[in-house]
This record gives C-alpha cells, sequence and structure tokens, in this order.
C-alpha cells in the first residue's frame, strides 16, 4: 500500500527537475533520467524493491518475475498483461549517481521544525514470513483442553516480537503487519495462520539478534501449543550508509537555498538502499503531517514539496556538471 504522496511526490519532483532544467536550456556533463521502480513496496508481490534488487543484482530477472501474489498472480505475467515487459538488458544502463525524493513517512521533521531531511543512513530489515498449523475445530464445540489453536500461537508470537524489539531500544522496531487467518471463519478455531513479521534497525547487530529471538519464539510458542510451524525470509536488506558525498552535496544545496535541514536515518525500505550498492546513492526527505504514511490520510504542504524538489534540482545540478 502507499499513499497520495510515497513514491509519487519522488517521480513528480523527478519531472519537475527536468522540466526546469528543459526550460532553462541548462545542459549538463552526465545526462537525467527519471525513473519509477516496479514494486517498491512490496505489498502485493514480496520482496519489496524488487525491481531495483534486480538491477543491483540482488535478484535474477526469472526471480523477480516468478513472485507470487496471496491470490497466485504472477508477477511477470502480470507485468505483461499491462504491456510492461521490458526489453532493455537489465543494467545496461550505468549510473553516475542517483538521487531519491521521499517523504520522510515519520514525525521527526515536523516534530522538529525541519524542511528538509538529508538521509544519511537507512535501517536494514528483515521480513519473515510465518506459518503455523493446528487443526480446525468448532469453536464451540471443541474443549479448551483439546484445542490447536494456530491462532493464538500468532497473538503469542505478536507480543514476543512486540517485547522483543522494546527490549532493543533505542533504533529497533518490529510489528506484525499481514496475517491470514485460516479458514476464517467466525465459529471455526484457526487451523493455519500465516504471517509476516517485520524487525528493522539501522544497527547490524541488532537486527541479526532480533531475527534470532523472534525465531526462538516462534518455535518455543509452537512447541508448547503443539503446532506446525516454519518460518520463511521473504524479504531483507542491510543497514544502508549512503554516500558521504553526495550526503554532503544535499546539505550544502539546503543550506544555499536556505531551508531547516538536518541528518535522518530512514526507517523504510527504498529503492535507493539496493541501487547504494551499485552507485553513489542519497535521500533527501519532506516531512508528512504527524509522521502519517502508508494511510489515506497522508498530507504534505505544498511548501515541504517545493522544498525538496528545489533542493532535489540543485543537488542534481551540482552532481550532474552544469557545462552550459
Amino acid at each position: 500500500m502507499t499513499g497520495k504522496y510515497d513514491g509519487v511526490l519522488g517521480v513528480l519532483g523527478a519531472l519537475e527537475v527536468v522540466r526546469t532544467m528543459n526550460d532553462m536550456g541548462v545542459r549538463t556533463r552526465h545526462p537525467i533520467v527519471v525513473t519509477n521502480w516496479t514494486n517498491e513496496e512490496g505489498a502485493r508481490f514480496a520482496p519489496a524493491m524488487l525491481a531495483s534488487g534486480v538491477f543491483a543484482g540482488i535478484h535474477t530477472e526469472d526471480y523477480a518475475k516468478s513472485r507470487r501474489d496471496p491470490d497466485g498472480h504472477v508477477f511477470g505475467d502480470e507485468l505483461a498483461r499491462i504491456g510492461w515487459v521490458g526489453d532493455e538488458v537489465v543494467g545496461a544502463r550505468k549510473m553516475h549517481a542517483m538521487l531519491e525524493l521521499h517523504i520522510e513517512q515519520g514525525p521527526i521533521l515536523e516534530a522538529e521544525g525541519r524542511s528538509i531531511g538529508v538521509v544519511t543512513h537507512g535501517q536494514g530489515l528483515w521480513w519473515l514470513e510465518i506459518t503455523l498449523t493446528g487443526r480446525d475445530a468448532h469453536t464451540g464445540s471443541t474443549p479448551m483442553n483439546m484445542r490447536v489453536n494456530a491462532g493464538l500461537g500468532a497473538a503469542r508470537i505478536t507480543e514476543r516480537v512486540h517485547q522483543i524489539a522494546m527490549a532493543h531500544q533505542p533504533n529497533a522496531v518490529g510489528a506484525v503487519g499481514q496475517l491470514f487467518h485460516h479458514p476464517n471463519s467466525r465459529n471455526v478455531i484457526a487451523g493455519k495462520v500465516v504471517f509476516t513479521v517485520d524487525i528493522r534497525s539501522p544497527e547490524q547487530g541488532k537486527l541479526d539478534a532480533m531475527r534470532a529471538e523472534v525465531e526462538r519464539a516462534t518455535h518455543a510458542v509452537a512447541a508448547e501449543l503443539g503446532l506446525g510451524c516454519s518460518i520463511e525470509p521473504v524479504g531483507h536488506f542491510d543497514p544502508v550508509t549512503f554516500d558521504p558525498g553526495l550526503v554532503k552535496i544535499v546539505r550544502q544545496s539546503a543550506e544555499k537555498l536556505g531551508y531547516s535541514h538536518m541528518d535522518i536515518v530512514s526507517g523504510a525500505g527504498h529503492d535507493a538502499c539496493w541501487i547504494n550498492r551499485v552507485a553513489p546513492t542519497v535521500m533527501v526527505m519532506c516531512p508528512c503531517v504527524g509522521g502519517l504514511s502508508h494511510n489515506e490520510a497522508e498530507e504534505i504542504s505544498p511548501e515541504w514539496a517545493a522544498a525538496g524538489t528545489d533542493v532535489l534540482l540543485h543537488a542534481v545540478l551540482e552532481v550532474a556538471e552544469v557545462v552550459g
């Protein structure tokens, strides 16, 4: 799920940068390309940042095209259905650098009264898909001591994920975001539950420790309740350090334009996290109201959007090297 500005701001901001340069007749040593990466969110097809992951060599093209959504639809088939299967060789376009504009998706910039977030790092992430298998049974006629309740197991693990994240404060988060009960009937004890644990931290040690603790807790809960259990990693990237030279350029662009700014760590995954492996990369962030994101009420101000795009323009001009 995306919001009104999550992703959209970056694409429209980049188009505005190119239009402004064309209107002013600006030429640069390095060509400017606007890119809208496919399946950045991973909400329908896991993992997230799928297309940028292929470009960066994290995934093969065959792997990406074989991903299935919860209804069984295949990613490559869906691209073909809408006419978006390209013929360009992956990686054929070499990048001098990549700059990504995005809303913060958190409350820090607004709370601090800053217009620009200079993104220095990105959190690492694990998505763990957990399947618990019990036994379907009638909720009214099955004695409590004879139930093999996958839903109860999921509830207990959800609580443990929260406890584990809290135990690793600061700079650690965790939650269950996606959950499917089967058969999902109001009078049937769930015989199978499939859910995804999302844990993140900008510190590698904490990220690794949380994954290990979640897996131990999951197996312990399953054993206690007599449930079958499997854990499959369906998304991962290590913490990211963005290019220091590009970070400096973004910071200087904000200062030159008179915008208040601060260094910030991205709490969400972005295509920049993968591209950072194959080209110098940086992100520019603007605030969002109440830090709300992935929500229909997501909101930013025109002033914030303008400031972020302004900084993006000046940073692009610096990085691409104006020649006339």
